[in-house]
Parts: C-alpha cells; sequence; structure tokens
C-alpha cells in the first residue's frame, strides 16, 4: 500500500508571518520529497488554493482560524471560515462544510493563541490534536498534548508550523493514501508520525517577525507579502491547565 509522506500545518505569504510565496512551498515540498501538504494560512485559505492549482504536490486547503478561544486548524475546506468566533461553533462550521477540526499546539506557552483549557470543551468535536509542534522548543508541552489525546481517543498528528522561505518537512507523518476528509481521518489513525524542530535561526527570525509586528505594526519586509488586511481580534484567552 501506497503510504504518503504528509506534512500537515504550513503556511504562504498570505498569512502575515510567512515570507514565502505558494509556489516556493510547492517547490520545497518537491525538493525535500513531500507526497502531500496542509496549507493552514491565518484566516485565509487563497494561498493553499494557489498551491493546489499548480498542481505538482497533493495539497490539502486548510485553515488556521482565529477563534475566540485560540486557533483550530480547518482542514478540507473550500470557503473561508470567518474567524474571532467561540471555538465550539467554529469547529461546528468547519464540520458543516465537509471538514476536519484540528487542534495545533494546545498547550505552548509560547503561543498567546493555543487553547489551552478550552479544548476540553472542544472534545466532541476535535478530529486530532497536535501532539508535536516543530516551532515549540518545549518537549513537555508536546508531551502533555500526546497525554491529552490518548487520554481521549484522538488521533494525534505532528504539525510542521513551517512560516519561512525553505523550511517545510521538519517533522511529517508517513500515512496510507486517502481521498477525502474520511478518509484522511482513518488514514491518520494508521500514521507514523516523525517528529522534529525548526531549530534556533528559524525560531529567531520569528521571534523578531513577531517584535516587529508588535512594535511596529507591520511585518517584517518580504512577509505577508499576499496577507489581507483583516479586522483586528479580540485576544485569545491565554492557555490554562487542562
Amino acid at each position: 500500500m501506497r503510504r504518503l509522506r504528509t506534512v500537515i500545518h504550513a503556511h504562504t505569504n498570505y498569512s502575515p508571518d510567512s515570507n514565502r510565496s505558494p509556489l516556493e512551498l510547492v517547490e520545497t515540498a518537491l525538493g525535500q520529497g513531500v507526497d502531500c501538504v496542509a496549507i493552514t494560512d491565518h484566516d485565509e485559505i487563497e494561498g493553499a488554493l494557489a498551491a493546489r492549482a499548480d498542481g505538482r504536490v497533493r495539497v490539502i486547503v486548510g485553515q488556521e482560524v482565529s477563534t475566540a478561544d485560540g486557533h483550530l486548524l480547518g482542514l478540507f475546506l473550500e470557503e473561508l471560515v470567518p474567524p474571532g468566533r467561540p471555538a465550539v461553533e467554529t469547529a461546528k462550521r468547519i464540520h458543516a462544510r465537509g471538514g476536519l477540526v484540528l487542534a495545533p499546539h494546545p498547550f505552548s506557552t509560547l503561543c498567546d493563541d493555543s487553547l489551552g483549557s478550552a479544548i476540553v470543551g472542544l472534545l466532541p468535536h476535535l478530529d486530532a490534536v497536535e501532539v508535536s509542534n516543530a516551532r515549540n522548543p518545549l518537549p513537555w508541552q508536546d508531551a502533555r498534548a500526546a497525554r491529552f489525546a490518548r487520554r481521549h481517543g484522538l488521533p494525534g498528528y505532528v504539525g510542521a508550523d513551517a512560516h519561512l522561505r525553505g523550511t517545510l518537512a521538519a517533522c511529517y507523518q508517513l500515512m496510507p493514501d486517502f481521498q477525502d476528509a474520511a478518509s484522511f481521518r482513518t488514514a491518520l489513525l494508521q500514521a507514523e508520525l516523525f517528529p522534529g524542530r525548526l531549530g534556533v535561526a528559524y525560531l529567531a527570525t520569528m521571534v523578531c517577525q513577531s517584535l516587529c509586528s508588535s512594535l511596529l505594526g507591520r511585518p517584517l519586509p518580504g512577509f505577508g507579502g499576499n496577507a489581507a488586511t483583516r479586522p483586528a481580534l479580540a485576544p485569545a484567552r491565554q492557555p490554562a491547565g487542562a
């Protein structure tokens, strides 16, 4: 049976904190032997649609949705999910559109937008949990996410959370082939996970980008070239215990 080298949770410059175009992401995927990539830009799907239209790599159209309670990933989307709504409502909207609901970096204290304790209320709606995040240098937080997924019988996946040009397959899953959202979730249950980290230089660049955005109100030069200007959202609640 064919197994796909699949990267979940990647960004293009349709996200304000990414500096690579959709076609650059495709080129990186080809160069790193990636068969399938789930592109999940912040509150946007146009980058994923553009990469899918290129046709050289299998692309799952997704979105990292900024909910009122923290970030959610929606996969297998064809239209934008509105941000800023409660997480449970957002999850229901994703499912109503035939998508899957994933919880990225749920317990990362380095992300202001992690779900934290809000993940408990999402249990009836979650399809998978990110049990390792390549951006997070604190492995015990990933271990906590893995314990949470096991305790509640949810599939785990490793999330690259890759934003920068040339980065992608720091972590990936080898999984059986799939045709749609339902078979993807089944394949994820049979996946072999290969966690990894993006490294110090990557983290330093992302910290600089974050500081530039927060202090100067604009991204670093070269970042977010295709990002839409959207109204500011209320800050997500800080993570708490779960």
